[in-house]
């Protein structure tokens, strides 16, 4: 760390270039170095000749007291904080030095504040420099506050713009008991929950738990709804709810016929999904309304095998949970597991709707842009959204891209593959206990990014708000779609990128060998993946 210092002495000045390591040292330390190479060099310089006009010549014993020590935005440094609690690499800092020392009537020297705390070291003096401390530390909150001020001032429209571009992937909690009502009131509508659940007092804790986790079970649906590459990304079937059960130790293999059970009474006829009104077979699909549904079922089958084991109940009394302790019980011991391992949940969501990310965003909006319209084949310029995002250039919610063109986008940029060991995480049953592993492709394999993960990380960037009417233009467009949530649209391009950059980067520093772990923040993870977004684009 290296300090440009800036020396006034009288009429004397020069700046110089202080190494100070780790800066570790003292504000008098720098002052006194500064002092001392003032001299220095002064020495050196000789006499004041004609060449030398200009130049300052001390004689090598001089000894220049420090007066004041601050810089443009702290008039004041304490002489006994420490340089890098203040300053960073190559910042600029003043030292006043006395030339010459001036003295009262009784030949006392007169001291600033700064050379009084730093010199008179007598006890009597203490209280008078601990006062200067509070003075200090009192003028740098209230100059870090105005600076924060300022620096929102200049960043909150930013932030606005994003978080109306970002409104419906970063939903607050009004938005998420508005579509888990919604959610809910198809449920209920249908009269099942009454069959499985039939004690009404229960309904209540269950509708919140739902509502409490929803971030977390709706990305779950969506990360296990993405996994066959035939099927669509917003529906689950068979083989994919067989995937989720026994991945997160619900239930075992040896459960087949449960979880087919699972997967046919979660039907709820004519809320959407291939054939909902047909008769349910192992060649339907369920929706996410219907896979909320089946999480107040799974309970009751896992409560049986909880029995079976003894876990909740012994052979000669059974004490059962009721539905909604199941319901957590699951979540805690089965889901929460799989879901750390996922660029997914509330954390994501956070990370998503933070001020650094949205800035972030912000500031390489004009790239992104370009990146998704060049993946995009709807270059559509008659609507483009509202005046505000047309002067920001963002593009329209007219404009989509498939699953098939959001892979193309992550193997151009290098997101998709790559030499990272990502250790994705599962609970396997296999009957006798619940023990911890590493799936196929992540002990220790360098893998990267697969196919499948991107086709996961679109399904999971798909909001759950209604669609809009430019969504549903944009489904009428698209040949190859029959569905909102089969297309992206800017808001879900920008949530997939900042997950891709999760996944792959989230275990960069990791050592799988070890249980230390050293791993990138989601913000800088979700910076390496706008690097390489932007890096698509040809400037």
């Amino acid at each position: 760390m290296k300090l440009n210092v800036s020396i006034t002495a009288g009429k004397i000045s020069q700046d110089i270039v202080v190494h100070v390591g780790d800066g570790s040292q003292t504000f008098k330390w720098l002052a006194l170095t500064a002092s001392h190479r003032l001299v220095s060099d002064g020495a050196r310089k000789g006499r004041h000749l004609p060449l030398n006009a200009g130049r300052h010549s001390l004689p090598l014993r001089t000894r220049l007291l420090p007066k004041d020590v601050y810089t443009a935005n702290c008039p004041f440094l304490h002489p006994e904080d420490i340089i890098n609690s203040h300053l960073s690499d190559e910042d600029t800092v003043n030292v006043d030095l006395y030339m010459p020392l001036e003295f009262d009537d009784f030949g006392a020297p007169i001291l600033s504040k700064w050379a009084f705390i730093a010199f008179q070291h007598h006890e009597q003096h203490q209280e008078k420099r601990e006062k200067k401390r509070q003075q200090v530390q009192t003028f740098a909150r209230e100059a870090a506050e105005k600076a924060f001020l300022e620096k929102q001032a200049i960043e909150m429209p930013k932030i606005a713009l994003m978080n109306k571009i970002m409104k419906k992937q970063v939903m607050d909690d009004r938005l998420i008991k508005q579509t888990m009502d919604g959610e809910w009131a198809l449920i209920k509508d249908s009269g099942i929950i009454d069959n499985v659940v039939p004690d009404h007092s229960q309904h209540d804790d269950i509708k919140q738990f739902l509502t409490t986790n929803f971030i977390e079970i709706t990305d779950l649906y969506k990360f296990y709804s993405a996994i066959k590459s035939g099927g669509g990304t917003h529906t689950l079937e068979y083989i994919e709810l067989c995937k989720f059960v026994t991945e997160t130790g619900i239930l075992g293999e040896e459960d087949s016929s449960a979880v087919l059970k699972i997967f046919i009474d979660s039907h709820i006829r004519g809320i959407g999904g291939k054939g909902s009104n047909a008769k349910p077979s192992t060649h339907s699909q369920i929706t996410q309304t219907e896979f909320i549904y089946k999480k107040i079922t799974v309970p009751k089958k896992a409560i049986a095998k909880l029995r079976r084991t003894g876990q909740y109940a012994s052979n000669k009394k059974a004490v059962m949970p009721t539905v909604p302790a199941a319901l957590n019980a699951i979540y805690t011991d089965h889901l929460l597991p799989v879901l750390t391992r996922m660029p997914a949940g509330s954390k994501m969501r956070n990370s998503l709707a933070s001020n650094e990310v949205l800035l972030l965003l912000h500031d390489k909006m004009d790239m992104l842009s370009k990146a998704f319209e060049l993946y995009s084949k709807d270059d559509d310029e008659s609507s483009r959204g509202d005046e505000e995002e047309r002067n920001h250039n963002v593009p329209s919610n007219e404009g989509a891209i498939t699953c098939k063109q959001f892979e193309q986008f992550a193997s151009d940029s290098g997101l998709l593959g790559g030499d990272e060991v990502i250790r994705r995480f599962s609970v396997l049953n296999l009957g006798r206990k619940n023990s911890v592993a590493t799936d196929k492709a992540a002990g220790g394999i360098k893998v990267g990014v697969t196919r499948k993960d991107v086709r996961q990380i679109f399904a999971a960037s798909q909001h759950d708000l209604e669609v809009t009417d430019a969504e549903r233009r944009a489904v009428s467009r698209n040949k190859n779609a029959d569905h909102h949530q089969e297309l992206m649209v800017f808001s879900e391009f920008l949530e997939g990128i900042c997950r891709i950059g999760v996944l792959k980067y989230g275990s960069l520093h990791e050592d799988v060998e070890s249980e230390q772990q050293e791993k990138l923040s989601h913000y800088e993870c979700i910076k390496l993946a706008i690097t390489a977004t932007c890096a698509v684009v040809k400037e």
